[in-house]
């Protein structure tokens, strides 16, 4: 492997919008060469995650990956996301939900360019766009395409590569950063599926990583050649069992119930795996799109509320319903985040979290409209509105974000004071952070419906 960089000049990844040197970070970006394996399955590909691979082909690869990383104070753990490709360029989830509690913890970020999409072009959304041109809202430039000349040398064999490019970032991740004692895979959507395929089949080969946080993974992880095939959805993989590193995955409604169909892939917790389905959330949501991008931790609680507040066209094309605009999603990956950390460095594994509850393939839903079961928070114990990760009807891009439908009936004379306790109650539970309640509570105090700064939104 050879590595270059940093590289001088803008990067090209939509990702906060808000200096880095604010919150004492650098973002630096490298290039990485080499030449990556591919892997073909001995066997069959069980439903049990335990697939038995061996190398394949070679093929020479130049990517890059982008590092943020603390000034000062770096803690040693270092976060490396696979950048998702949905939407032919790369994306960020991860970062853009949990940047904040990383920034706090002085986790360094690392975003790798793992697949073909975001450097050459072409994505699953561009396919979805050919029959639905909603899709095309959320299409964005490939690199190549986005600065020709900074990434002429750029060049990706194919996705049967993606796995080995992966693994090879990860070692040099600890060569570049020498102070680095943890790196924690993370990815999320797409790049979730082609982590649990990740685990199940490459990492027993050798893998740079201590943990696995795996958000909002299909039923249905990638094939070895990267393949997410929407058409193949129905049935579920689970984690291999034996898996040397710990993993944690969080599912929200949508992933449990909805397109992306996971509850054929549930399986119970063990001393290496942990499960947590998170009521109340979407796929992607008003902080995703919203609040994310802007948050660097100087907002105030009104500001955050603004931003968050539910919306019916958050990607320039009118959805039927405004979307999720519960906060619960951003505040429990920061908890997933530091919980697989401990975990990873031996300490006690994370929070062991009910199912939620589904019937006949839909979820059970309480007296207000929302579900039961699953990871509860106080937006879902104390509503002031139904929140769901479904509810979206047309298709098209809308399906991820879920809705918001506010309750009829007023807050309780006692809001702020049940709140404040049901947050307790989640925190000792070990889903949320004590270091974001101050902040959970004074959003709740700017969003109750008695109080002017919500009356005047």
């Amino acid at each position: 492997m050879e590595l270059s960089g940093p590289a001088t000049g803008p990067i090209t990844l939509i990702s906060t919008f808000f200096p880095l040197a604010d919150v004492g970070y650098v973002a630096e970006e490298y290039f990485l060469s080499g030449t990556a394996g591919s892997y073909r399955l001995t066997g069959s590909a069980g439903d049990d995650g335990e697939w038995a691979t061996e190398p394949d082909g070679l093929a020479p690869f130049t990517t890059r990956f982008v590092v943020y990383r603390p000034v000062e104070g770096y803690s040693g753990t270092a976060v490396v996301e696979w950048l998702n490709a949905s939407s032919g360029a790369d994306t960020p989830p991860i970062w853009l939900l949990a940047h904040r509690h990383l920034i706090r913890a002085r986790m360094a970020w690392i975003g790798i360019s793992a697949q073909y999409a975001p450097i050459h072009g072409g994505s699953v959304m561009a396919a979805a766009a050919e029959e639905d041109d909603t899709w095309n809202s959320v299409l964005l430039p490939p690199l190549k395409q986005a600065n020709p000349v900074r990434y002429a040398y750029l060049s990706h064999p194919g996705d049967a590569y993606c796995y080995d490019i992966y693994r090879q970032a990860g070692e040099m991740i600890r060569r570049l950063l020498p102070e680095t004692r943890q790196l924690l895979a993370a990815g999320q959507s797409q790049s979730a599926a082609a982590l649990v395929t990740f685990v199940n089949a490459v990492a027993p080969h050798g893998s740079p990583y201590d943990g696995y946080f795996i958000d909002g993974r299909p039923g249905r992880p990638a094939t070895l050649t990267g393949l997410v095939d929407p058409e193949a959805l129905d049935g579920g993989t689970r984690v291999r069992a034996d898996s040397t590193a710990p993993v944690l995955v969080l599912q929200t409604e949508f992933e449990v119930v909805g397109l992306m169909r996971s509850i054929d892939s549930r399986q119970p917790d063990s001393d290496r795996f942990r499960l947590w389905e998170l009521a109340g959330a979407a796929h992607a949501d008003s902080y995703t799109v919203g609040a994310s991008f802007t948050d660097s931790g100087a907002l105030t609680a009104q500001e955050l509320a603004e931003r968050m507040a539910p919306r019916r066209n958050p990607l320039g094309v009118e959805f039927p319903e405004p979307i999720n605009s519960g906060p619960q999603h951003h505040y429990v990956a920061q908890q997933a985040i530091a919980a697989l950390s401990r975990w990873a460095d031996g300490g006690p594994a994370p929070a062991q979290a009910d199912r939620l509850t589904v019937s006949a393939g839909e979820l059970v839903l309480d007296v207000h409209g929302n579900a039961l079961g699953g990871i509860r928070t106080p937006w879902m114990d104390v509503p002031l509105a139904v929140l769901s990760g479904l509810g979206q009807e047309g298709g098209g891009p809308a399906i991820m974000f879920g809705c918001t439908r506010p309750l009829p009936a007023p807050a309780p004379d006692d809001y702020l004071a049940a709140f404040s306790a049901a947050t307790d109650k989640t925190v000792t539970a070990g889903f949320l952070l004590t270091e974001d309640v101050p902040e959970i509570l004074a959003m709740a105090a700017a969003n109750q419906p008695s109080s002017p700064e919500h009356a005047s939104r």
